[in-house]
């Protein structure tokens, strides 16, 4: 990609940031035991801080009288097993309507290894490690970068809308007027995907990187296609989230919603603290908070950092699966 300089030295801060981006995949040691300690030290990293992230959550549960229905169990990893599936289509549903395109299997793989990224404080290293694996399929820069934007203002927006469910049917607030205002939001989320906001702001800022604007937007029709889509990848970790807590707790089938809206909400603060690995401690306090709707704090705590646990296997488990997958598929 060229940049804004035309052959020139970039001149503002911005643009040498963006020219070094760019310059990221192009970084690969000629040495076998460079290129080796490179790729293993990033796994190191990214594992050592999953390990970490484990053992913290580990020592945070509560004492708590547990009891385990293998049944409910089961149907739970099932449900956070298809979210990581879904969520991974998506994004290559994004990629192909921004002109570009991943083979299945190695895209699931590319998505899954980035996603184990997260755990690295600012998911920086998440956003340029897709960017990176997506060049070598022939996906230009820029139009990965579009669709992780995209990726995530999309699952951001429709968490933000279905919480805003879970707001509204709130026993707290039922007798809040107020609590309709969280509805201003969910225009406000779609406005910002509408290719005639998106696309300026978007170009703006790869502008401002010395880099080229984007060939094309998703249409908005598309956006609200994949909007639903995402919608359902909620519905499903929601689920998941429900039948985890039933498989340690007795659960009323009436508290479905506020157990499996809490979990978007959760995903909400963990976005916004992105500073934070995989949003340790923010999302799980969140999750647990949101329970309390109809669950004691205490249960509550222990079934929010319980599933954080058990969500990490099952990511770790699919990751495993779907790169196994991609890498026969690439003999």
């Amino acid at each position: 990609m060229a940049s804004g300089g035309s052959g020139e030295e970039p001149r503002t801060l911005l643009e040498r940031a963006g020219s070094t981006a760019a310059a990221i995949g192009d970084v690969r040691p000629r040495s076998p035991a460079a290129r080796f300690a490179l790729q293993w030290g990033l796994a190191g990293l990214i594992f050592g801080f999953l390990i970490w992230f484990v053992v913290r959550q580990w020592n945070k549960l509560p004492d708590f009288d547990w009891r385990f229905a293998p049944g409910w169990l089961a149907l739970s990893a099932l449900g956070v097993a298809l979210f990581y599936l879904l969520q991974s289509s998506y994004w290559r549903l994004i990629l192909q309507s921004l002109g570009e395109d991943i083979p299945s299997r190695q895209g699931r793989a590319v998505w899954g290894k980035s996603l184990l990224a997260r755990y690295v404080p600012t998911n920086a290293l998440m956003v340029v490690g897709r960017v990176v694996m997506a060049e070598r399929y022939g996906v230009a820069k820029r139009v990965c970068l579009a669709s992780i934007v995209y990726e995530l203002v999309l699952g951001f927006g429709t968490a933000v809308i279905v919480g805003a469910y879970f707001v509204i049917k709130l026993p707290s607030l039922d007798h809040q007027p107020a609590r309709w205002a969280i509805l201003v939001l969910v225009p406000a989320v779609l406005a910002a995907l509408h290719p005639r906001v998106f696309g300026p702001v978007a170009n703006f800022g790869l502008g401002k990187l010395g880099r080229e604007p984007l060939r094309t937007t998703l249409p908005f029709a598309r956006v609200l296609e994949i909007a639903l889509l995402y919608m359902i990848s909620w519905g499903t970790i929601g689920f998941g989230v429900f039948a985890f807590a039933s498989a340690l707790q007795s659960i009323d089938p009436s508290d479905f919603p506020y157990i499996a809206a809490a979990y978007p909400v959760a995903f909400c603060v963990a976005v916004l603290t992105f500073i934070v690995p995989s949003g340790l401690g923010t999302r799980d306090a969140a999750l647990a908070t949101g329970m309390t709707a109809v669950l004691t704090g205490t249960v509550a705590t222990a079934i929010a950092v319980a599933f954080r646990i058990f969500q990490t296997g099952i990511e770790l488990l699919f990751v495993a699966a779907v790169v196994a997958i991609g890498r026969r598929a690439e003999r």
